[in-house]
């Protein structure tokens, strides 16, 4: 070719190779230059390719499970396309990583790889390879691609590493006595709840399995709903949340569980109420609030106002009153005419406990948790 003067210029390169189609035709490699000019391509190492790196996955960790590559973060940059990795500050191909297995691809050193049917296991050990043949997932689970990793993985109500599961787990007091002890969200299936495992928050922060049903924290969440949308909870199980009556009917009425609230007010002061039975009946009694023998120190029994008292909605009017007091008290409750605990209500302005002719805590309620646990 020739520059602007004239004179007669060229470039080379002595390694030169494109991915396919399906890869829009990327520079994969690009060999050593030789030429009377600058080089007019971005010359990157052997067997990489320069553009936007999102992750740029290694020999040691090739599902990227532990994160990506640390010098890879959305920049452009040279990077492995997909089939190469990292093997220290080389890319190379999957073949030249030390715990490639054909067939199985490269094995990361902290997990194992698994082909179709999950029937043969392969682990990396100091770049050796070893595998087992006749493998078989636990009767409760199912080999399948989570994620871009295949493996066994328990059923959702079960717990386990997908070749030995535990279960089934029917509240949070069932994952604590399995081994799972730190607070968080896990799929549970009470008995005979007909429908699929849901989700809910486990509370472990005092050595026992508390199943969380409903939580205030900063008024993100509405809770001025409807029959239908009570009945089937709302929320997010890690922030605010009515877990759903319908799920509370079947989780109490399969154990004896006792029920806990924990409250803290605006300024900071922090107590409990607890009760020695907790059960919400079906929808036929209205989901009927029964309460056992009440302990803690609130210095008053709030919810034995609301004892054998049916759930009410600003659709379904169920309390003693001549008017409506989900309406007036913008929440969904146990009300009778109206309330000593309205722990469902607006939480600036009706998120309150009440008795005596005065707003106790003048409803500067902050934060509220209700949880239960088998007794």
């Amino acid at each position: 070719m020739e520059n602007e003067q004239g004179r007669l210029i060229y470039v080379s390169y002595d390694l030169f190779s494109i991915s396919d189609e399906w890869s829009d035709y990327t520079l994969v490699r690009l060999g050593q230059y030789n030429g009377t000019e600058d080089s007019l391509i971005v010359g990157c190492p052997a067997n990489m390719v320069y553009g936007n790196c999102t992750c740029q996955k290694t020999c040691e960790d090739p599902d990227g499970r532990n994160g990506c590559h640390d010098t890879c973060d959305e920049l452009e940059m040279c990077f492995c396309p997909e089939g190469f990795f990292m093997k220290g500050q080389q890319c190379v191909p999957a073949e030249e990583c030390a715990c490639f297995q054909p067939g199985d691809g490269v094995i990361t050193s902290s997990g194992y790889s698994y082909n179709a049917d999950c029937s043969r296991r392969c682990s990396c050990e100091a770049g050796v390879v070893t595998c087992e043949d006749n493998v078989m997932c636990d009767v409760n689970a199912v080999c399948r691609e989570r994620d871009g990793i295949r493996q066994c993985y328990c059923n959702e109500e079960y717990l386990g590493d997908g070749n030995t599961c535990t279960g089934p787990m029917t509240d949070c007091q069932d994952v604590f006595n399995a081994g799972y002890t730190d607070s968080n969200i896990y799929n549970i299936k009470p008995t005979d709840w007909p429908g699929s495992p849901f989700e809910v928050y486990c509370n472990m922060t005092d050595g026992r399995g508390w199943t969380v049903f409903q939580r205030r924290v900063d008024g993100s969440e509405d809770f001025y709903q409807n029959w239908t949308t009570y009945r089937q909870g709302f929320g997010s199980p890690g922030n605010e949340l009515w877990l759903g009556n319908e799920k509370l009917y079947f989780l109490t009425k399969q154990k004896r569980y006792q029920l806990r609230i924990d409250v803290t007010l605006k300024e900071g002061t922090l107590f409990h109420l607890e009760y020695d039975r907790f059960i919400v009946g079906d929808e036929s009694s209205k989901y009927q609030l029964t309460l056992g023998t009440y302990s803690g120190n609130a210095g008053f029994d709030y919810m034995n106002y609301h004892r054998n008292h049916p759930f009410t909605t600003f659709d379904r009017d169920n309390d003693d009153w001549g008017y409506n007091c989900a309406v007036i008290d913008h929440g969904g409750w146990w009300y009778r005419t109206c309330y000593h605990a309205n722990l469902n209500g607006h939480y600036v302005s009706t998120m309150c406990l009440y008795h005596g002719g005065t707003y106790d805590t003048d409803c500067q309620l902050q934060y509220v948790q209700m949880k239960i646990r088998p007794v």
